[in-house]
């Protein structure tokens, strides 16, 4: 049957094989929860990461709403998106990354019911797209080697941590200015708006692809007045929570591109609102992570490979963990994410995690 006949999530952490810095500070650990969702035939799975200084959700807190709202959903079909949807947004404020688990575990469900990778079902524009691979903020010396070590990997794409120190920043990209692979930006909020400026107005001997979040997410006018004095695209993120967001910066032209994650949105449905929102006004999207395991990254990968206005992939975290506790999912090779050909995600957990 299509019902929902139970919901069950749990707690677990993961530790990264080293800290991993950025302006908004360091993280040693990922604090996640794992959400299953069964029919009577069958189950999906989900993941949250919760992020306090980013989506204010706490591990405990995403657990304690997926308890919560479980009564509500069970026995509901689970065909029924609009309505699951409903309710789940409906019944709290704020917990985008435990709504996320529910609706990638509900996602999950519909691909297996109809025995089709998640991708298809949702548009299947592509079958393999490229990611970045991230390098925190560190030493230029450091920086050069984690390069060097990607490069030798296949990937083509770094996005490098900045936003510490202007002078700091500037060295460790010079650091890999000559590598010939392309350089994209991510400040996480760490400027001001004339500090951001000033320091773009330096980036002209380099080739850079775009700057990320320049400033705090809140400051609206200052990304619209970076934008008008910046030669290089700025991306949006931490500004970017919701459909209403996205409609906000773009109708004030303070954003030449978005990135959306399914921890800051609620999860794919509202991720596909801001991809459409994003397409109408000509602005392209692109899709990032949070410290999430292979599941949610692997969610993420069907949502990039389903929309053609989805851009740039940002998709690594799982890279970051010491542990991985599926099997299946998405394989990178060459820095291309390539999907898993099974059903729904076509990823399952290697234990009881």
């Amino acid at each position: 049957m299509e019902r929902i006949a139970k919901i069950e999530a749990k707690k677990y952490d993961i530790s990264l094989l080293e800290p991993f810095k950025i302006s908004l500070g360091t993280l040693t650990k990922a604090k996640n929860i794992l959400v299953r969702v069964f029919s009577d035939d069958e189950m999906g799975i989900g993941e949250g990461a919760s992020t306090p200084i980013i989506t204010g959700d706490t591990q405990d807190g995403s657990l304690s709403f997926i308890r919560d709202i479980s009564p509500l959903l069970i026995n509901e079909e689970f065909l029924d998106m609009e309505v699951l949807n409903e309710k789940i947004e409906r019944s709290s404020t704020g917990m985008t990354s435990a709504k996320a688990a529910l609706n990638i575990a509900l996602y999950d469900l519909i691909g297996k019911y109809f025995s089709s990778p998640l991708y298809k079902i949702l548009g299947g524009y592509r079958k393999k797209i490229e990611t970045d691979i991230t390098i925190g903020i560190d030493t230029p010396e450091n920086v050069k080697a984690k390069a060097l070590e990607a490069i030798s990997k296949g990937y083509k794409t770094l996005k490098i941590k900045i936003g510490f120190d202007v002078n700091k920043d500037l060295k460790r990209i010079e650091a890999i200015d000559d590598l010939g692979i392309k350089i994209r930006l991510d400040a996480n909020q760490g400027y001001t708006p004339k500090s951001a400026v000033k320091f773009i107005r330096r980036l002209k001997k380099f080739d850079i692809e775009f700057v990320e979040q320049p400033v705090p997410s809140w400051d609206l006018e200052g990304m619209k007045y970076i934008k008008e004095n910046s030669e290089i695209p700025i991306i949006a993120d931490e500004s970017i929570h919701s459909p209403r967001d996205a409609l906000k910066f773009i109708n004030y032209n303070a954003v030449d591109g978005i990135n959306i994650k399914l921890m800051k949105c609620g999860g794919i449905s509202n991720a596909i609102e801001i991809v459409h929102i994003a397409e109408t006004a000509g602005i392209p999207c692109m899709i990032g992570c949070m410290l999430e395991s292979k599941i949610s990254v692997t969610a993420a990968a069907h949502l990039a490979l389903a929309f053609k206005n989805i851009k740039y992939v940002d998709l690594d975290s799982h890279l970051f963990l010491k542990d991985d506790p599926t099997s299946g999912g998405i394989v990178i090779r060459d820095g291309v994410i390539y999907p898993p050909k099974k059903s729904g995600l076509g990823i399952e957990t290697k234990q009881d995690i």
